[in-house]
């Protein structure tokens, strides 16, 4: 059963209730897309590269298709807003418009709303304070922008900060009033260069599968239509001015126009399953990504394209991608559960059987290192002792495979050696009883993989990595047979770089004015990330996507579009 069909068949008031749990829950949450595995679809695969079009060229996509005509609309809807998007932005702005008494009609070209992952970034929540959670917002937002090298509208990641914590607030209303549980995840690293701030707001028990459901359920109970498999296909724009509405496709097919009396809000994500826009707006970087790991392939780019055919303008290029550090070459498949083994800090060598790194990194970072090697791809390496040690590794919130630091390892969806078992028979993990017979069977130097293990384990011995400077907490020897090996590459989930907006989340043209009635929150939209995910904000994305959906929602409420 794909990962659609089952949030198909688990009901809205089952994720509400709590029944949807076990791995059958979490794998309809999307964390498995989010930070662990994926059946990865073919339409997701990136192309091999190619030659690239020239500054005088345009790539296909950039060419705005012939208008659809007027007799080929088969019914127009007139409303106050119009949201494009069922993501956790979408949602948002939706509910928001329908609170303040505005006819809102959400269209989303899926059959759900969407629901990746499972952390919602903020600052400054009730919650937060109720915990005693304190982050410095100031050192926060200077972080964040030291990441981004500052290539990112600092006033935009300040608006995050400053009100991220009372959007999740009114949403924490609703969840008491669903008798829903949000939990934060606090026991992360606090120090060092890995530190994390304690932002990530989780609903439980199916996390934003169970988010998506609540907003869901508030919005319709607000009178707010929702159109599924209804994707729109272009923007409506006056000569030279205002955004009036937008053309979307029926289910059957036919084409249905709805005006916007007040704004149309774009939440359509980003461009992660659209090959050819990841070739031209993350160049090197995007060609070299394994698989896309959004599923369903839906996030091909739609609202970015359509506004770009009105006159928007665009982040620039390079864009920041999430990248993570989980596709299993062989099968280009990740199980769920495992794909924490392997993203965990073991020995990485490349395809020549050489050490590159310091394996100790945030996953976009451990990327980057990965797809500079031949073939964009690295072994990663451990032995059979690896129990006993991933306890003490930490790491970052979603490779953590601890409750909290010193705490036995967790027990990810079943049992971890059945799952090694599974990933052996489908020949995802290589296992031998020699480092000779590991190099064989990994197709790599022999004698430079054995003098690399050999390397290894002597600095893990010694307590000191003097070749890349690991933390020696995270320096295991290699030794105790049989040994395993995992080969992977860099995959991505979403983009992170849009059109650009202001403070208001209104769409800017190329002269930086604003597109009167479009607004854009989310993936859709630009300015806040740049080169990196910055992993030190937990969640930070479905946490600007929330905050940005509700401002540009009461933005419209307030009139002054």
């Amino acid at each position: 059963m794909t990962e659609d069909e089952l949030s198909k068949k688990i009901t809205r008031r089952e994720f509400l209730t709590g029944a949807a749990t076990g791995a059958a829950g979490l794998a309809a949450t999307g964390a498995l897309a989010g930070c662990g595995g994926s059946t990865v679809p073919e339409e997701a695969e990136a192309e091999p590269s190619g030659q690239q079009p020239t500054a005088a060229q345009q790539w296909e996509w950039e060419t705005p298709p012939p208008p659809i005509a007027q007799g080929d609309i088969k019914e127009t809807v007139t409303t106050d807003v119009v949201v494009l998007g069922a993501g956790v932005a979408g949602l948002v702005a939706a509910l928001t418009a329908g609170e303040a008494g505005l006819s809102t009609v959400l269209l989303e070209k899926g059959s759900t709303y969407v629901g990746h992952g499972g952390w919602n970034g903020v600052i400054g929540s009730r919650l937060q304070k109720e915990l005693g959670l304190e982050i410095d917002k100031q050192e926060a937002i200077s972080k964040m922008m030291d990441i981004s090298a500052y290539r990112v509208d600092q006033r935009l990641v300040k608006l995050w900060a400053d009100k991220s914590g009372e959007v999740m607030d009114w949403m924490l209303d609703m969840a008491d009033a669903a008798g829903i549980d949000v939990i934060i995840e606090s026991d992360i690293p606090r120090t060092g260069k890995l530190a994390q701030y304690p932002t990530a707001h989780c609903f439980m028990p199916a996390m934003q599968m169970t988010l998506g459901a609540l907003l869901e359920g508030n919005a319709l109970e607000q009178g707010v239509e929702v159109n599924y498999e209804t994707p729109a296909v272009r923007l409506l724009r006056e000569e030279g001015g205002r955004v009036t509405g937008v053309i979307a496709q029926t289910p059957e097919g036919d084409y249905k126009q709805f005006n916007a009396n007040k704004g149309v809000i774009l939440c359509t994500g980003g461009y992660s399953c659209n090959p050819e826009m990841l070739k031209a707006y993350i160049g090197f970087r995007g060609e070299q990504i394994l698989t896309s790991l959004y599923t369903p392939a839906l996030a091909t780019g739609d609202g970015i394209k359509m506004g770009l055919w009105i006159g928007a303008a665009m982040d620039e290029p390079p864009h920041c991608p999430m990248l993570f550090d989980i596709g299993m070459v062989d099968q280009r498949e990740a199980l769920p559960g495992i794909v924490k083994l392997v993203r965990q800090p073991f020995l990485n060598v490349n395809i020549l059987g050489e050490r590159f790194v310091n394996e100790d990194q945030w996953y976009g970072y451990t990327s980057n290192a990965d797809q500079l090697q031949p073939g964009g791809m690295k072994w990663v390496v451990w032995d059979d002792k690896w129990e006993d040690e991933v306890g003490g590794f930490a790491g970052t919130v979603c490779e953590r495979m601890i409750d909290t630091p010193g705490a036995p390892p967790v027990k990810v969806l079943g049992d971890q050696w059945a799952l090694v078992d599974m990933a052996l028979e489908k020949g995802l993990i290589k296992k031998a009883d020699s480092i000779d017979e590991l190099a064989q069977i990994m197709e790599v130097p022999v004698e430079t993989f054995k003098a690399t293990v050999g390397r290894y384990t002597e600095l893990a011995r010694s307590g000191k990595d003097e070749d890349f400077g690991k933390d020696p907490q995270k320096l295991t020897t290699i030794e105790k047979p049989p040994f395993y090996a995992c080969k992977t590459a860099p995959s991505i989930l979403v983009t992170l770089s849009g059109l650009k907006i202001n403070t208001r989340m209104q769409v800017l043209d190329t002269e930086r004015n604003a597109i009167p009635g479009l607004y854009a929150a989310g993936n859709a939209s630009g300015g806040f990330f740049a080169n990196d995910y910055p992993i030190a904000a937990i969640g930070v994305s479905h946490g600007r996507a929330l905050t940005f959906g509700r401002l540009a929602a009461l933005d419209i409420v307030g009139g002054s579009s």
